[in-house]
């Protein structure tokens, strides 16, 4: 007789569910059945209903997960920070490009749908939002590390910047969702400005400042 497998326990049960439930979701929002999300997971339908109360209580977990930001925190700290500044900036802009477009685009087919959803309230609420903002800002702080010392500006304004830049071309209601993560990284860390013809310039200005010093200086002897 076959030994039987040990059973999962329950939070790694409703992990499981969860992570299987999610991509579902943002494909096909509150129109996926239980039977989809049962086979998705590989279990038995009725264990959906013995780790959650409901559907709707299914569907919350799912939205509470896409915008946990632990995932995002870990593949954040995976960056490789031997990598040139700009390398690993735009290696952090496209996780969180890849994270941000996971949650507009759940929000946004569950919404067509018809879930209702609501936004989270209390002060609980936003000192968890303001705590996990304050980590991943944090982590590109990090992703600058010695490289504070070429910004004229302090690493957590830069990042700043960057933040708001980043959500703003994924943001499903702005136009600006063809940005890439090298372009928003150029634009942070050099502007708008052609600098090259200026620094140019200012280049042949001190080359015929030397050449006229030295002919004076050839003159007087």
């Amino acid at each position: 007789m076959t030994p039987r497998a040990p059973a999962m326990p329950a939070d790694q049960r409703r992990a499981a569910i969860i992570a299987a439930t999610v991509p579902l979701l943002r494909e096909k929002g509150r129109a996926v059945s239980t039977r989809e999300i049962a086979r998705a997971a590989g279990v038995a339908e009725g264990t959906i209903f013995r780790v959650f109360p409901g559907k709707d209580e299914l569907i919350a977990a799912c939205v509470r997960e896409a915008f946990d930001t632990a995932g995002l925190h870990r593949e954040l700290a995976g960056i490789d920070l031997d990598q040139p500044l700009r390398e690993r900036l735009a290696a952090g802009v496209g996780i969180m490009q890849s994270y941000l477009r996971g949650i507009f685009t759940l929000m946004t087919v569950l919404q067509a749908t018809g879930q209702r959803l609501e936004r989270p309230r209390g002060s609980e609420h936003h000192h968890d939002r303001r705590q996990s903002t304050a980590v991943i800002d944090a982590d590109f702080v990090a992703l600058i590390g010695a490289d504070a010392d070429r910004l004229r500006m302090s690493p957590e304004k830069v990042v700043g910047y960057l933040r708001m830049v980043t959500l703003s071309s994924v943001h499903p209601m702005l136009e600006s969702t063809n940005s890439t993560a090298e372009e928003i990284v150029d634009v942070i860390l050099d502007g708008t400005l052609e600098r090259v013809p200026e620094l140019a310039h200012t280049a042949a200005a001190m080359a015929t400042y030397a050449t006229d010093l030295h002919a004076r200086d050839n003159r007087g002897n």
